[in-house]
């Protein structure tokens, strides 16, 4: 990236930042990014720099996310092995928080308790469809307790 264009993506991010004005709108940041002697063609990319990096999918952290606690009548809808694979897939990656609480909605609205072949029908018919082979075999391996395999 050219330093001028760098330099001209910090000034619209610190002119995005202010908290005591009221923000610019892009029109009017261009206008006054031309009469501070930006050339129009850097400001185009600039701006299409910030609109694609804005626009990008949230990168997640490393860290292993936050587990919320069951509430009483979600925890009495599953026998305790369900309740562990499922803290251990949500805590290996292998399923996202949305994708927990789908399958919580699903065995709330359940007949019975939920057990190990109903998580795995689950698993295998709703989250997995959407995975490739390695991932799908990884995600039953410690749905079954095994760790996780490294390749």
């Amino acid at each position: 990236m050219k330093t001028s264009l760098a330099e001209l993506v910090n000034v619209i991010l610190e002119q995005m930042n202010c908290v005591e004005e009221k923000p610019f709108t892009e029109k009017a940041m261009r206008s006054r990014l031309i009469k501070e002697g930006y050339k129009r063609s850097d400001i185009d990319s600039a701006f299409k720099l910030i609109n694609t990096h804005l626009s990008e999918k949230p990168v997640l952290s490393e860290t292993a996310p936050p587990i919320r606690h069951l509430v009483y009548y979600e925890s009495n809808k599953m026998q305790m092995d369900v309740r562990n694979a499922m803290t251990r897939l949500e805590l290996m990656g292998m399923i996202e928080p949305l994708e927990r609480e789908m399958l919580l909605e699903r065995f709330i609205h359940s007949e019975g308790l939920a057990d190990m072949e109903s998580l795995d029908y689950a698993l295998s018919y709703i989250i997995g469809t959407g995975r490739n082979v390695e991932f799908q075999q990884a995600m039953l391996s410690i749905f079954e307790g095994f760790p996780p395999t490294l390749h």
